[in-house]
């Protein structure tokens, strides 16, 4: 095997271990041996090396033999008699065709070194020279060729020396000229000029009285044939030419024709001379450029499938995954990386990001790390669509389809939208090749191509700086405009495979859709906090500057080849020569070129990562004295409803925990202490009605949160949330109901008598006890807290139907004061109320804890 093989192989299994190793194991720390037992992981990273490697030919000695000689250019030329061919022949050697690792259809692999030989076919009449002596890396040789004066046709073979069977035929058409070839028009319209036949002489002059006939072989139109040719018959003039106008017929596509040469008087056999036009309907509803666009939307939507199932599928481990951060530059990079290769959007995750860093959940270094791998992450997608399996698009669509709408599991709900979105992905791909494929060869797409070709012009090294930027600012412009970078590395790959895209123009039309992508965090962070807006401008910074110094490299060629460095590599890594005429393996090639300049930056940055955190803080300045206000709700969070769920649980705590404290002042501050404070009162007002706020945020998040796809456990907790949210709202609002009675208290000038205070004592010690169990509760995944808290419960209830019974005896007894025995039930009541509240979370806290496998400590970041 060469080195790239070596090299697929190796990435293919260490990115599939890495890639199932984290996602299983990272979140619940268990060790690798646990992993290699679990004989699902060892079918799954099988099934994905037999996918990776099916696609792998080897290339042994066997491969030294030519075995086929392909035709490239310079067939069926028509030339005037005693005339050098004006185009060169150019020919291929291949060897015979080489089964993948694990068998497959296999490729033929150019042929290097081979030494080619002519033979001319009996009464041929022409001088053929062999450029090239042997087959260069490409296994290409090129020849000369030149006329005589036998009219007609001509042929000669092509073969190699080792093996004669390897050969092919070259058609030289001697003694007659074709002019109005290979024109453009459009559908409906008669060509600009006309077909034209030049027919001469075996002495080169111009043959009068020639009969010439004109016929239409094929056309995109079906049945219903609207092209015409007129006249489709006619005679050579005395300047030995005859012409026929052609009107286009009504669909874009390829019309070809065919010359017939019929002449008694002249030595002339020709047998029927090709000719093509093109049809060009682009604006019309079939026209090709909507069906592109028919096709790129399928692709994206299909792109979208993708994503939203694999969240569906994959939410809860990304989160586990997202747990491991600490301060560990690369293990940021590496679930970077792993999650935008689950999700299959680095869009999706440097939203994600952003909203993180908005909500309080990630810090900036820990947000420009996993930015870093989101990058390279990206580039599964391009790595996918590169490889020959579209012919398993509409296998996928059905299968997913059946899954998605005969099973009720969200799970494999998700699996089956996720294969549906494979194959609407690689259906979209598929109209998309199919449209281009079918104008790659019109010169006005050619022409237009060329504007922004950036391979050196002949003679020199250098990219064209002018091209090459335009190139760079085209990637960016469609990327923001398409709003993902996978869509436009899709149309790359697809103008690329039709021959529209060579691989000088590919590279920068990469680098600019890596620019291009970062919008998508900066619209994300418009709005957000300074945080926020620092996480987007590392992501801008990180794909310009890397974008810069690959300019850069562009103009520093690697001798000998006189590449550019990080090209040449790229080529020197994938089967193929991609700097060949035929730009071989050209997708594979823009694949790898996605991937390692992604990575190259990624590690090339990822030392200078702090560095980078002080250039955002100077940018985007934050004073030491200002406050960063986290939203902890952000928006963004919806579309990751696993973390979506946990900040609303986070915000429960909190509610829970300040509402208590509400409460533990109203009591211990007052109503226990016989004291009555207004700045007090006001001051819990206040924190009241910002828990009333807070109530309602949440509300409307998991009301927002329901319209997203959930899985059964999500879908199931969302109602359970909302009661918490209300139970620990309701908490708040007895701190009012206790400030009114301490009021009313402090009005009466009545006293409670020594056994109710002693007895009000004794039921807020069991409140309290009862409050803290259901606070730890929510902390942890202790169920032994639950269990204590509703003992507590049932203790405040029997108390409370206690101490009133006690307290009527004692109002019967007159040893309290009216007034104030009633302060004294309704306070039972109200502590009693405060117990079911408290109950009431304790109720629903298992659910909590079962979702929540890692709990987060919440002391530290309050």
């Amino acid at each position: 095997m060469r080195v790239s093989q070596w090299m697929n192989v190796s990435i293919c299994l260490i990115t599939n271990l890495s890639f199932l190793f984290c996602i299983e194991n990272f979140g619940a720390g268990l060790p690798m041996e646990n992993f290699l037992r679990n004989q699902r992981n060892i079918l799954i990273i099988c099934s994905l090396c037999v996918l990776s490697l099916v696609s792998i030919d080897v290339k042994g000695k066997d491969a030294a033999k030519a075995d086929k000689v392909i035709l490239i250019q310079g067939d069926e030329q028509c030339v005037p008699p005693n005339s050098e061919c004006p185009e060169e022949v150019r020919v291929e050697f291949l060897s015979p065709v080489m089964k993948g690792f694990l068998g497959g259809k296999g490729t033929r692999h150019p042929v290097p070194g081979v030494v080619p030989m002519v033979e001319l076919e009996k009464g041929a009449d022409l001088k053929v020279e062999l450029i090239d002596k042997v087959s260069d890396a490409g296994g290409r040789v090129r020849l000369k060729v030149k006329t005589g004066r036998k009219l007609g046709d001509n042929f000669f073979w092509v073969y190699a020396k080792d093996n004669p069977k390897a050969k092919t035929k070259v058609r030289i058409i001697n003694g007659v000229v074709i002019e109005g070839n290979a024109q453009e028009g459009y559908c409906g319209q008669t060509l600009d000029s006309p077909l034209t036949v030049t027919v001469y002489q075996a002495d080169g002059q111009p043959a009068p009285g020639v009969p010439v006939h004109f016929s239409l072989v094929s056309s995109p139109e079906g049945k219903k044939v609207k092209t015409k040719i007129k006249p489709q018959d006619a005679v050579t003039d005395a300047n030995g030419k005859a012409s026929a106008f052609i009107t286009i017929g009504h669909k874009t596509g390829i019309y070809k024709g065919q010359i017939e040469i019929i002449s008694e008087n002249l030595p002339m056999h020709v047998r029927a001379i090709p000719v093509v036009f093109y049809g060009k309907d682009f604006w019309s509803l079939s026209g090709v450029i909507l069906t592109v666009l028919c096709g790129l939307g399928i692709f994206i939507y299909g792109m979208r499938l993708m994503t939203e199932g694999l969240i569906l599928v994959a939410g809860d481990n990304m989160r586990k995954l997202l747990r491991v951060f600490t301060s560990n530059r690369l293990i940021a990079l590496i679930a970077g990386t792993v999650v935008t290769g689950v999700i299959q959007s680095s869009s999706a995750c440097t939203v994600m990001v952003v909203g993180f860093v908005n909500a309080g959940l990630m810090s900036l270094r820990q947000a420009i790390g996993v930015i870093f791998g989101a990058n390279i992450g990206t580039t599964v997608t391009a790595q996918i669509i590169s490889f020959k399996i579209s012919h398993l698009a509409p296998l996928a669509i059905v299968v997913g389809l059946l899954v998605f709408f005969l099973f009720k599991s969200t799970i494999v709900k998700g699996w089956g939208r996720t294969v549906l979105g494979f194959g609407f992905l690689f259906f979209g791909l598929g109209i998309m090749s199919h449209q281009l494929k079918g104008i790659a060869d019109f010169p006005s797409i050619i022409a237009f191509f060329q504007t922004f070709d950036c391979s050196p012009a002949p003679g020199t090294s250098y990219m064209p700086i002018g091209a090459t930027l335009g190139a760079i600012c085209i990637g960016t412009m469609m990327t923001v405009i398409i709003q993902s970078s996978s869509a436009t590395i899709g149309i790359a790959l697809a103008l690329a495979a039709n021959g529209l895209l060579n691989f000088y123009t590919a590279v920068p039309l990469i680098l600019g859709d890596n620019i291009g992508t970062t919008i998508t965090a900066v619209l994300a962070s418009l709005g957000a906090n300074k945080r926020a807006r620092q996480a987007a401008l590392a992501h801008v910074f990180f794909n310009i500057v890397g974008t810069t110094y690959m300019v850069l490299l562009f103009y520093c060629p690697w001798q000998p080849s006189g590449k550019p460095p990080f090209m040449a590599f790229i080529d020197f890594i994938t089967p193929g020569d991609v700097f060949s005429p035929e730009m071989e393996n050209i997708t594979r090639h823009i694949a790898m070129a996605h991937t390692c300049f992604n990575v190259f930056n990624a590690f090339l940055f990822l030392p200078f990562l702090p560095l980078m955190v002080k250039l955002c803080n100077f940018i985007i300045k934050i004073e030491e004295e200002e406050e960063i206000k986290f939203n902890y709700l952000d928006e963004h969070l919806l579309e990751t409803p696993s973390f979506a769920l946990e900040q609303v649980i986070s915000s429960i705590r909190y509610m829970t925990k300040s509402s208590w404290k509400m409460i533990r002042r109203a009591m211990e501050d007052q109503f226990l202490k016989e004291k009555f404070d207004e700045k007090l009162v006001d001051e819990l007002n206040r924190q009241e009605e910002r828990i009333d706020r807070l109530q309602s945020e949440v509300t409307d998040f998991l009301v927002k949160l329901t319209r997203r796809e959930l899985t059964e456990v999500q879908t199931a907790l969302v109602p359970l949330l909302m009661h918490c949210v209300n139970d620990a709202e309701k908490i708040a609002d007895i701190t009012d109901n206790l400030n009114r009675l301490c009021r009313r208290y402090q009005e009466s000038k009545q006293k409670f008598s020594p056994e109710a205070r002693e007895e009000i004592q004794k039921v807020w010690k069991e409140v309290k006890q009862l409050a803290d169990h259901v606070i730890e509760a929510l902390d942890s995944s202790d169920s032994a807290h639950i269990k204590i808290a509703h003992v507590e419960e049932n203790k405040i209830d029997r108390l409370r139907g206690e101490l009133e019974e006690k307290h009527v005896k004692r109002l019967a007894k007159g040893e309290c004061h009216a007034v104030s025995g009633i302060i004294f039930i309704e306070l039972l009541a109200e502590l009693e109320k405060l117990g079911d509240h408290f109950t009431n979370i304790a109720d629903r806290t298992p659910k909590i804890q079962e979702y929540h496998l890692v709990l987060r400590d919440q002391k530290k970041t309050e």
